[in-house]
């Protein structure tokens, strides 16, 4: 698990060494391990290495092929590497080390681009051909490992941040309003590409691209639609194929040359995953927990549960007070690029702030489940509109009023109406607005010119009432909600140079999951329904009979009260967010008037706070004061390269 950047220019200006070095500083928190830059003339690669797999010098990146006619800077694991690597022998292909880098380059060598549909892992990478002038990139099924990148026509940049590409100078520093837009009005993504920066791109979940004569040619080469054609009959041990499956993945994930722990909240996901590592390790695997004593977020009992059933865990828990609360969102903010959607970020931080502290490098993660298998409530009127279009009045009366009694105080009436809310026509929908009912988002806050924009295949996306389910999860797998969960993943966890795995989104599980029938998924309201039935006796009672989900549950809207009322207060009311063009300021401070009196909620709060934090570090600041080494090398586990110093470099010329 590393970070990489690149620099190609078009112009025929020449790559310096130091310039690449700059991109690679800004995210030395991704691989205090080792630096290295090789240069090519008009081209640049850079990589900052954490490392995992073979931790000997001959992982050095930029890595070139054995006779240095490809060049590679890769982030990420190819969990079948060692499997590649016996069929690439047999072809005839040597090796020099045991890392799954080179096997890549092999297997570029030996299939070419088709080389990606056999690897098995999370990948973000770039290739360099001297002899073609050809970059080939690449970025994993489902996005686990970022690829963002600019294209203009002096040259470009790519990095596993979006703070490299900018510091390539071939952007200007410059936000996205209607991205931004999108971020604050739903709190979720609406599109696999734009970011919050004009003129930065991400390389889409399962595409490569081939940039060549400075035009950049992109293409898919795997479609998580195409497993709903080998969707069964429905018959079978479900519970018994799943365990098999999820396993298996357990299994593969593990695979290190040190030691794997594994991030643990009181829920299902998690507890599935620790459940069956422990099972594959002989010394007891490492957890790491946060808890919140004497709050209604506390998961302590469903902590314990596991580890009294399970056994061979070592557990670790940390329970913060929130006082750092504030620090955690601008360090969250820093990190994660774009403003962030909530105090559950903070949960996630201390997590990895714990895994940092206890001296391990890589953890498993839940990231993942809910999208595959249905497990927010959020599905549940998706299925009910299902049932209802298809005719099916036994399972909709069934599933109706077992959903109905699973969320306790929903109403009947309640219910009724969120299910015809896609129905209704949109002068029905403002009115419901208007008299605080109904599900349409409240853009008020906004300035003028954010609410004229339009963006209306996006906010379709973004505000769609699905009636089918598998559609809604495709959806959310791949576009508008595990893609921003992933951002958060990848950037807390690298924050603190710790890589995190995710056996949920293993690709074989996934296109298994994604075939499973509605009914193994969500049923009588009961959501996860194969996951419960299949770990029934390996997990926990209390914790497969739960049915309050929570994300990383979180007192942050308490201690935003206790201790960030003034700070909120001071950046509402500065006027940099009066005069920034993005909020109404009377609408915004109005309502921040009522939240500070304890009047009504302010869901939106934490991300107004995270906006204004990331025009303040990004967009005010010039890239030469971002704070490069400083916040870098504080984070940076014991004993790693904290100095930023100047990377190994190597030349075309060898």
């Amino acid at each position: 698990m590393c970070g990489i950047a690149g620099i190609v220019r078009f112009d025929g200006a020449p790559v310096s060494a130091d310039s690449v070095a700059l991109l690679t500083d800004l995210i030395a928190h991704r691989g205090p391990d080792d630096a290295g830059v090789h240069v090519d003339g008009h081209v640049g690669l850079g990589h900052r290495r954490l490392s995992i797999v073979d931790l000997s010098p001959a992982g050095h990146q930029p890595m070139p092929s054995g006779d240095r006619s490809l060049w590679i800077v890769f982030n990420g694991e190819i969990y079948n590497h060692q499997a590649l690597r016996v069929e690439l022998q047999a072809l005839g292909h040597g090796f020099r080390s045991t890392t799954d880098t080179e096997v890549i380059l092999a297997a570029y060598r030996q299939w070419g681009e088709a080389c990606v549909r056999r690897f098995e892992g999370m990948w973000a990478f770039a290739i360099w051909e001297p002899a073609r002038q050809r970059l080939f990139c690449s970025r994993d099924r489902l996005g686990i490992k970022p690829f963002y990148y600019a294209l203009t026509p002096a040259g470009f940049a790519f990095g596993s941040e979006i703070k490299a590409v900018l510091a390539s100078g071939l952007v200007p520093v410059r936000p996205n309003h209607e991205a931004l837009r999108l971020q604050l009005l739903y709190r979720a993504r609406a599109s696999n590409e734009t970011t919050c920066f004009d003129g930065v791109l991400q390389l889409p979940p399962a595409h490569n691209a081939v940039l060549e004569g400075g035009r950049l040619l992109r293409s898919r080469y795997w479609n998580a639609e195409d497993a709903l054609a080998r969707r069964g009959d429905g018959g079978g041990d479900h519970a018994a194929r799943f365990r098999e499956e999820i396993a298996r993945a357990v299994q593969s994930h593990l695979r290190s040359d040190v030691p794997v722990g594994a991030c643990l909240s009181g829920g299902l996901d998690s507890g599935t995953l620790v459940a069956l590592a422990a099972r594959e390790t002989t010394s007891p695997l490492r957890t790491f927990s946060v808890t919140y004593p004497g709050t209604v977020h506390d998961e302590s009992r469903y902590i314990q549960a596991l580890r009294g059933q399970v056994g061979n865990l070592a557990g670790t828990d940390t329970s913060p007070d929130g006082r750092d609360l504030i620090d955690v969102l601008e360090r969250s903010t820093w990190h994660y690029e774009e403003p962030v959607w909530g105090g559950s970020v903070y949960s996630w931080w201390q997590v990895m702030k714990s895994v940092n502290a206890g001296g391990i490098k890589v953890v498993l993660n839940g990231q993942g489940a809910d999208e595959l298998l249905a497990g927010y409530p959020r599905y549940y009127p998706t299925y009910l509109r299902q049932l209802l279009l298809s005719g099916r009045a036994g399972a909709l009366r069934r599933n109706f009023e077992g959903f109905r009694a699973q969320q306790g105080d929903l109403s009947r009436l309640g219910l009724l109406r969120e299910l015809a809310t896609p129905f209704w026509p949109d002068w029905l929908r403002r009115a419901a607005r208007v008299a605080g009912r109904g599900t349409a988002f409240d853009d008020g806050f906004l300035s003028p010119e954010l609410r004229a924009m339009s963006s209306p295949a996006a906010e379709a996306l973004a505000r769609r009432a699905f009636s089918d389910l598998d559609a809604h999860l495709l959806s959310d797998l791949t576009v508008t909600r595990l893609p921003e969960l992933l951002q958060a993943e990848d950037r807390f966890s690298m924050a603190f140079s710790i890589e995190s795995r995710v056996p949920f989104l293993d690709r074989a599980f996934v296109e298994y999951g994604i075939a499973l029938p509605a009914a193994q998924k969500i049923e009588g309201g009961t959501t996860k329904v194969v996951l419960r039935e299949a770990m029934r006796g390996i997990v926990p009672d209390a914790t497969l009979d739960r049915r309050d989900k929570q994300g990383y549950p979180t007192p942050a809207n308490e201690w935003l009260r206790s201790y960030g009322v003034e700070y909120a207060g001071d950046l509402i009311g500065s006027r940099a967010f009066r005069e920034r063009g993005v909020f109404d300021p009377p609408a915004a401070t109005a309502a921040f008037e009522r939240w500070r009196r304890g009047q009504v909620p302010l869901a939106g709060l934490w991300t107004w706070l995270s906006a204004e934090n990331w025009f303040r570090q990004y967009v005010d600041t010039p890239v030469a004061g971002w704070p490069r080494h400083a916040r870098a090398a504080s984070l940076a586990p014991a004993g790693a390269n904290r100095t930023g110093t100047v990377p190994e470099v190597t030349s075309a010329a060898g």
